[in-house]
């Protein structure tokens, strides 16, 4: 991907932005492609699962899991479906303040400079098209903003805070992505990604030292020095952090679940859980799972 084509936006992140809509598209692969024109709210679509092209203003690009996309106001959008259905979230937001657009390199370079990352520190930073790193963990967030936005409350604060939240974690994701770029050891950034992938109930950290040949003791301090998280306590998190999406996005027993977020068995994936997060599964799938709506395709629509 050449970033050198896209923007980085700059949000005064002070005061939080206001929620105009929001949602999850589904796409299928004979649907005749999906056209959207914005108002004045700028949309964040961020890829569930599937790929799709989208084309906006003679621009293109191809959306896959993972991969977020910020659309400027009363800009004219096409997503065309791929092989299999794809699914999208999409949050259109007003922002208290205007914004100011950057290069990569601006921020990149911003990050050497302590001077110049003070001037962006209260800033939401979302690049118009990124791939997210740590995925499983800001989908998760996506869907309990979404869930948490369906529900029943009494301020429209509240879904302004939840979006301003989401946003302020992918722009960590982005900007800790660059930090990786200028360390001086990059062997971190090897290691964080393939555990991300490698995932088993078997592993340990002295495992994954054997996989890279490397002394146990020197990686449990590469990955505290990175994450400020120990080696063992990174391992549980990518593991509760597939639990929890599944949790929110199926109706799976808890015992697959444990199964397929890589926890030796189910009580073991309880006492974890409950310890980490401060309530049981079945209490986070009952808060968040209300009223999931599977397809808002034709609640955007309403909104166009």
């Amino acid at each position: 991907m050449d970033k050198s084509n896209y923007d980085v936006y700059l949000f005064n992140s002070d005061r939080p932005f206001h929620h105009y809509a929001s949602g999850q598209l589904v796409l299928d692969r004979e649907e005749t492609p999906k056209r959207f024109e914005l108002g004045d709210a700028y949309e964040l679509l961020v890829c569930a699962g599937g790929q799709c092209r989208v084309s906006w203003e003679r621009q293109g690009q191809l959306l896959r899991r993972g991969t977020c996309l910020l659309v400027a106001p009363h800009t004219k959008l096409e997503l065309v479906g791929g092989t299999g259905p794809v699914t999208i979230y999409w949050i259109q937001f007003l922002p208290k303040d205007g914004e100011e657009r950057v290069t990569d390199q601006q921020v990149t370079t911003a990050i050497r400079d302590r001077h110049d990352l003070g001037r962006l520190a209260n800033n939401v930073i979302l690049p118009q098209y990124y791939q997210i790193r740590e995925f499983n963990r800001i989908n998760t967030l996506c869907l309990q903003t979404l869930l948490l936005i369906r529900g029943n409350y009494y301020t429209e604060a509240l879904p302004s805070y939840a979006i301003t939240e989401l946003m302020l974690e992918i722009t960590n994701d982005f900007v800790t992505g660059l930090h990786h770029l200028t360390r001086v050891n990059p062997k971190a950034t090897e290691i964080i990604d393939w555990l991300g992938s490698h995932l088993t109930a078997e592993l340990t950290v002295r495992g994954l030292a054997e996989h890279f040949g490397m002394n146990y003791r020197y990686v449990s301090r590469l990955i505290k020095k990175e994450t400020g998280m120990t080696a063992s306590r990174l391992i549980l998190q990518k593991k509760l952090d597939i639990a929890c999406e599944l949790l929110l996005k199926s109706n799976l027993p808890l015992k697959l679940i444990a199964d397929q977020a890589c926890f030796n068995d189910e009580k073991y994936f309880l006492r974890c859980f409950k310890k980490q997060l401060g309530q049981t599964p079945t209490q986070y799938r009952q808060q968040y799972m209300g009223d999931f709506l599977l397809n808002d395709t034709k609640t955007r629509e309403r909104r166009q």
